[in-house]
């Protein structure tokens, strides 16, 4: 089979980023998405989707920058068209678009549901769930065409914990009840996909904001955890659940980037 073909939806920072750079260890075609470029970052963040593609490429694999907002129709679809024309199919989708997170929100953090704003509601459900499920449905037909595909879908609890605040907990089980349905609806094709789990993760946010002591892994965990799940032929049994990094480190017998094996929540 030729390279891997690899869609990281979110790829600029974060979570995306170490996952992008796994793949890219893993020699495999990433195509990294985002809103931050070299012309244009957002929240006014350094990093951006050219960076990280340059890093992919650099670890043996080859990373393809594409800007895309995903919440945005139309640039899900100009996406997916290049990478049908480029490549045509997607062996590998990871969605970490989420846009939710309390350090970047607008006025209203740490306040119960009655007292938050509702541009919260619509940070966390729509840059989340819904650009997941949207990002999905138009890769489906790449999806079809590869012969074991793997949709990862970030989340943060599984399903029998709280996630946090309310409006959060919403877009987090909700993100795992969608991987659950669509695991049934997708049972008689070769597509397997999983809702991912990380811990307290030293991204570039949590750096800056001076938490990074109290984080427990870097992002090269849920990277390592995303290449082990693309390696593994028996994949499928994971389909539907939710799981988590450090269990997977487990199963697979890796580690993160200090030899540890961080614990989750």
């Amino acid at each position: 089979m030729s390279k891997r073909i690899a869609l990281v939806a979110g790829g600029s920072r974060g979570a995306g980023r170490g996952i992008a750079y796994a793949l890219g260890d893993a020699g495999m075609i990433v195509y990294v998405t985002g809103r931050s470029t070299n012309e244009q970052t957002t929240d006014n963040r350094r990093e951006t989707i050219e960076e990280t593609a340059t890093g992919v490429t650099a670890r043996g694999g080859l990373g393809i920058p594409v800007v895309c907002d995903h919440t945005n129709q139309t640039d899900i679809d100009l996406l997916i068209q290049q990478i049908q024309h480029q490549h045509g199919r997607i062996d590998l989708l990871v969605n970490c678009v989420f846009g939710g997170s309390e350090s970047h929100l607008p006025s209203g953090t740490e306040r119960r549901f009655w007292e938050r704003p509702p541009e919260h509601w619509d940070a966390m459900m729509s840059a989340g769930p819904k650009a997941y499920l949207w990002t999905i449905r138009a890769a489906m037909p790449l999806l079809q065409q590869s012969p074991a595909a793997l949709v990862i879908n970030l989340t943060s609890f599984t399903p029998d914990q709280v996630a946090g605040n309310l409006y959060y907990d919403l877009a987090m089980q909700t993100i795992n009840r969608m991987t659950h349905v669509m695991a049934q609806e997708l049972a008689q094709t070769t597509i397997s996909v999983i809702a991912l789990c990380p811990g307290f993760m030293r991204t570039e946010r949590v750096v800056d904001a001076g938490f990074a002591s109290a984080a427990t892994e870097s992002t090269t965990y849920i990277g390592r955890a995303v290449t082990a799940l693309i390696a593994d032929d028996d994949v499928s049994r994971y389909s539907g659940q939710a799981v988590f990094v450090a269990d997977l480190a487990k199963t697979y017998h890796f580690t993160d980037q200090d030899g540890m094996q961080p614990l989750p929540f």
